[in-house]
C-alpha cells in the first residue's frame, strides 16, 4: 500500500480539469418574460441572469465571452445573429453553451411529422415560420461551427427536431473513455420537455423547474454522478435533470437529452 501511495498522488495531480480540455469558453444566454404577442412568463429573465452568474463564478467563463439577451433585446434577428457570431467565434478547442428560457412551440406538418420552434420576444404563434426560430436552423448553425463542444440548454417545451437518440459513450465499456469524450466533437441539447408540456415556474422556487435543477445540478455539483470525478458531462446533467424535473413537476415535464450529430464527444463542466 505504501508503495502505491506515490503513484496515487501522482495520478491525482494529473487529474483532468476543464482547463486541460478547452482553450476558451463562450456562452449565449437568452431570457424572455415580456412577450409582445403571447402570454408573459415570470422568471425567464431571472433564470438567464442566474445562469450567467453561475458560469462566471463557478465555471470561470470570461464576462467578455458571454452575450446576454433579455426581453426586448431578444428579437428573432438578434438571436440568430448572436447564434451565428458565437459559433463562428469559437475555435476547434473551445466550448459553446447556449441557454434559452422562454416559449417553445410545435407545428404539425401537412404530410405528417412536426417542426419545433423557439419564440423570440417578437414571435407570434399564429405565423411560426415567419416570426419564430426553427430548431432545425439552430442545429444547422451549430454544425457549421469549428467549436469542439456545443451544448444547448433549452428551458422550453417543443417537439419536432431531428436528433439522434441514445448516442453517447458508455463509461464502463469504452476504452480510453475520458480521452475520447474530451477530444471528439459534440453537438448536444437538453430541453425542459416535449410537445404539449408546459414549462412550470413557481414563486417558491424563483425559477422554472428546469433552471432550478440546472442550477443545483451544476452549481452544487449534484449532477456529478458515477464516477464522481469533479467533471459533469452533458449526459450526467441530462440524467439528473430528467429525474429531478419529473419529481418537481409531478410528471408534467419530461426533460429530453438529444444528440444533434453523430459525434461521440461530450460537453463537460
Amino acid at each position: 500500500m505504501y508503495k502505491l501511495l506515490p503513484i496515487l498522488l501522482f495520478a491525482y495531480g494529473l487529474a483532468l480539469t476543464t482547463d486541460d480540455i478547452y482553450d476558451n469558453s463562450y456562452a449565449l444566454i437568452i431570457g424572455i418574460d415580456k412577450y409582445e404577442n403571447v402570454r408573459s412568463l415570470d422568471y425567464a429573465v431571472k433564470d438567464a441572469e442566474d445562469i450567467q452568474s453561475m458560469l462566471i463564478d463557478k465555471f470561470h467563463f470570461q464576462q467578455d465571452n458571454i452575450v446576454l439577451l433579455k426581453n426586448e433585446e431578444a428579437t428573432k434577428t438578434t438571436i440568430l445573429q448572436e447564434f451565428s457570431n458565437i459559433t463562428k467565434k469559437a475555435e476547434s478547442n473551445d466550448r459553446v453553451l447556449i441557454f434559452f428560457a422562454g416559449h417553445g412551440e410545435t407545428e404539425d406538418l401537412p404530410d405528417g411529422g412536426e417542426m419545433g420552434y423557439l419564440l423570440p420576444v417578437d414571435g407570434n404563434n399564429t405565423d411560426l415560420y415567419i416570426s419564430a426560430i426553427k430548431m432545425d436552423e439552430i442545429q444547422t448553425i451549430s454544425l457549421r461551427s469549428e467549436a469542439k463542444h456545443i451544448l444547448y440548454l433549452i428551458d422550453a417545451c417543443y417537439g419536432g427536431i431531428a436528433s439522434i437518440d441514445g448516442r453517447g459513450l458508455d463509461t464502463k465499456s469504452t476504452p480510453d473513455y475520458l480521452d475520447k469524450m474530451t477530444q471528439d466533437k459534440s453537438r448536444q441539447m437538453i430541453s425542459a420537455g416535449g410537445r404539449g408540456e408546459k414549462v412550470i415556474e413557481k414563486s417558491e422556487w424563483g425559477h422554472s423547474a428546469f433552471t432550478k435543477n440546472l442550477l443545483s445540478g451544476l452549481r452544487d455539483s449534484k449532477a456529478d454522478i458515477e464516477p464522481k470525478d469533479g467533471i459533469i458531462t452533458a449526459q450526467e446533467l441530462g440524467i439528473y435533470l430528467k429525474k429531478r424535473v419529473i419529481i418537481d413537476t409531478k410528471k408534467q415535464q419530461n426533460p429530453k437529452t438529444r444528440y444533434l450529430s453523430t459525434d461521440e464527444g461530450e460537453f463537460v463542466f
